[in-house]
């Protein structure tokens, strides 16, 4: 263990040196009440630069970054207060559950003309909101016509006084920006003007992707499913036109032969004479759009694209692809691939060019943005960090100063708890798609399992084949040097609480591994759930927990292997999350089906609290507080903002829950280990730290029932 002592060590010389320099974070900007600070800026959604070139705005999945390009400085674009809709036009069916003030993840931007105003669009959250580029103040919220409703594109007109929104349910409507009234109403049903096509149903663009014009007067659709695409004017939602392909669609892969016409990304070229797709045969399309005919189809790129872009002088288009993690740039006159651009760690999600055509701009995965000579395809620099996945698993170091969570985006994440700001990283990528990952409880340890992934496209919709790895992967942190490589796939992992065993757990067996010399101790036979498999050391390490089926929970004595007993709930149902309390005295249980148990571990009998008998919540994971007397449980209840709903462990009582403002999910919670401070993960991409004093002390001050 001596040299992972060392590398202990090299994470407090890092941390005293502070010689990693990132953009301004904002990590204290829209903190919800008892939060402390915010790690990391959500993942990448869509990107725009400004017509200056002053500004790189950043949708993610939390809200928008506002970067100055000179400085690589970003402003956080964060509602102060809660939004109200400042057009009483829209009057919402449920006002209770439409919440504009919850921030959802960012789906479209748009600069206005004179780069004074962003207009921001978020999914399913009934709104289009207004901000003031130079101050970042909010200056209007304009409601869609339902509260779930999301936009499909969002335009300014050539002078800026009119801003655009066509939505999801194919509707369109126009706004006075100035006074943020509605102008026009473009009902989505309008047969008076639509064509009647071929199969005799009037053609309609609800649920396409949209890509308009320069001049803001026509947009072009393309169909998820059948792949068909139209042009039609913004003004009075006529269609234009219907596309013609000259050439055939393919199938992907030989188990769905059939031709793949979905369309996922489309693109204006300035001019207005050319219409760019990507399709789900990963092919991009060049289309005219004065004879609505196909000229072109481009072949590349070898999963689903993701973007496509025209340079601003229309010579130059860039694709990009989450699947092949690749950018691809091609020559539009003589319609051929120019260039292909490598380097993101992981897939390539959205693309941009300046003004002036010369920088490329990408987002990936790998949580960086980076900028790429248009003209040479060569990287010019990594702009910023800080962008990831959903986080998966977290722990503090031991003298609490430094949090490493793990993202879905094969990466290891180091962070200074005081500052906020991300530290050098390990490099441990070795598959495309995490299984299993697992910190050791000082954070000196990382394990993780994966397996390759191949991501297809198919009527609007992805899937992905994944083949597990055959190892699992153990890594010493900070250096990311990799100590074992075990002969098991796994899909749970778990750290004895000494980090001398690695528990590791799949659907049939779970087996122990000795951390120092890389040989196996014990196999334990116990069958779970495919989905939700679990397994869970005791705080003092002398006890392991493994999911089961029917109820059944086992627990095994970590020494010897034997079987200790088998907790049987009366319930037909599946093992989901397990929790030991701080003094081994207690386990708690959810279940797939949503029930929670606690078990006395003096008597191995359930404890008969109400908290067993409450409502079912749609369970994620269970922790305890250090003290012991709080039972954490993630909800994943789309009825329930995104919370962590905090228990009574005596009494059963439910008290006041945390509304966290996480925006997709909570996956995962940790205690910093003097207990002070709650770190909560979540798939949005960010990390939220929160004052468990505060935070308790209020929950119990106004207990809720």
């Amino acid at each position: 263990m001596k040299q992972i002592k060392a590398y202990i060590f090299i994470i407090s010389l890092i941390f005293i040196s502070n010689t990693y320099i990132t953009a301004q974070d904002n990590t204290q900007v829209g903190l919800p009440e008892g939060a402390i600070t915010r790690l990391g800026k959500g993942r990448i959604t869509v990107m725009r630069f400004s017509f200056d070139g002053a500004h790189l705005a950043v949708g993610t999945t939390i809200g928008v970054w506002l970067y100055d390009v000179k400085t690589g400085n970003a402003k956080a674009l964060f509602p102060a207060k809660p939004r109200h809709a400042d057009n009483k036009a829209f009057k919402p069916s449920d006002p209770e559950e439409w919440q504009p003030d919850a921030v959802a993840y960012v789906n479209h931007l748009a600069f206005s003309p004179d780069n004074s105003i962003l207009a921001v669009g978020e999914s399913k959250n009934g709104v289009v909101q207004l901000w003031d580029v130079v101050s970042g103040k909010e200056l209007l919220t304009l409601p869609l016509t339902a509260e779930s409703e999301s936009v499909s594109a969002i335009t300014f007109s050539e002078d800026g006084k009119t801003l655009i929104t066509p939505n999801e349910s194919g509707e369109i409507i126009h706004w006075d920006v100035p006074s943020g009234n509605m102008q026009t109403y473009i009902n989505s049903y309008r047969p008076n003007l639509a064509f009647l096509e071929e199969d005799g149903k009037y053609s309609m663009h609800s649920f396409d992707a949209l890509a308009f014009a320069q001049n803001s007067t026509t947009f072009v659709s393309g169909d998820p499913k059948d792949g068909k695409i139209r042009l039609w004017e913004a003004d009075t939602g006529r269609q234009l036109s219907i596309f013609k392909a000259k050439s055939r669609f393919s199938g992907i892969w030989r188990q769905e032969p059939e031709p793949q016409k979905g369309v996922n990304a489309l693109a204006f070229s300035s001019d207005g004479k050319t219409v760019a797709s990507g399709h789900d045969d990963n092919t991009v399309r060049l289309w005219n759009t004065d004879s609505s005919t196909e000229i072109a189809t481009l072949k590349g790129h070898s999963g689903r694209i993701n973007t496509v872009i025209f340079s601003p002088d229309n010579t130059m288009l860039a694709s990009c692809s989450s699947a092949d993690k690749t950018i691809l740039l091609w020559n539009v006159d003589k319609k051929r691939k120019q260039a292909t651009l490598t380097g993101h760690r992981a897939g390539v999600r959205e693309l941009t060019f300046s003004l002036d055509g010369k920088t490329l701009t990408s987002a990936s995965m790998d949580g960086t943005i980076r900028f790429w000579n248009a003209n040479t395809g060569r990287e010019m620099s990594i702009f910023a960090t800080g962008h990831t996945g959903w986080i998966g698993s977290m722990a503090f170091s031991t003298d609490n100063t430094i949090l490493a969570t793990a993202a879905s985006n094969r990466t290891v994440q180091i962070w200074n708890v005081e500052t906020g700001q991300q530290l050098p990283s390990p490099s441990v990528v070795h598959h495309d798609t995490i299984t299993a990952l697992a910190f050791s409880q000082d954070a000196a340890l990382f394990a993780s399992n994966g397996a390759d992934t191949t991501v297809r496209s198919r009527s609007g919709n992805t899937r992905a084949s994944r083949k597990p790895h055959t190892e699992t992967r153990l890594w010493a942190l900070l250096a990311g040097e990799e100590l074992h490589s075990f002969p098991q796939s796994s899909k749970a992992l778990a750290f004895s609480p000494d980090n001398k065993i690695l528990a590791a757990s799949d659907t049939e067996e779970t087996r122990l591994w000795n951390i120092n010399t890389g040989t196996e101790l014990f196999r334990l036979n116990a069958r779970q759930f495919f989905t939700d498999v679990v397994v869970t050391f005791s705080s003092d390490g002398t006890i392991l927990a493994t999911g089961g089926m029917n109820g059944e929970t086992h627990l095994w004595n970590v020494n010897t292997g034997q079987k200790l007993v088998t907790l049987k709930a009366a319930i037909r149902d599946y093992t989901k999350t397990i929790a030991f309390s701080p003094d081994n005295s207690l386990l708690a249980v959810g279940y797939v089906n949503n029930h929670i148990r606690l078990w006395d571990l003096k008597t191995n009998r359930e404890v008969n609290t109400p908290l067993t008998a409450q409502r079912k919540i749609w369970i994620e994971k269970l922790d305890f507080s250090p003290d012991g007397k709080t039972l954490l449980i993630i909800t994943t209840d789309f009825k329930i903002p995104k919370e962590i709903q905090l228990w009574d462990v005596q009494t059963g009582h439910q008290l006041t829950p945390i509304l966290t403002g996480h925006t997709l999910g909570i996956l995962t919670l940790a205690f910093s280990h003097d207990g002070k401070i709650l770190a909560s993960g979540d798939a949005d991409g960010t990390v939220l730290l929160w004052d468990w004093e505060k935070i308790i002390s209020k929950a119990r001050e106004n207990k809720g029932d």
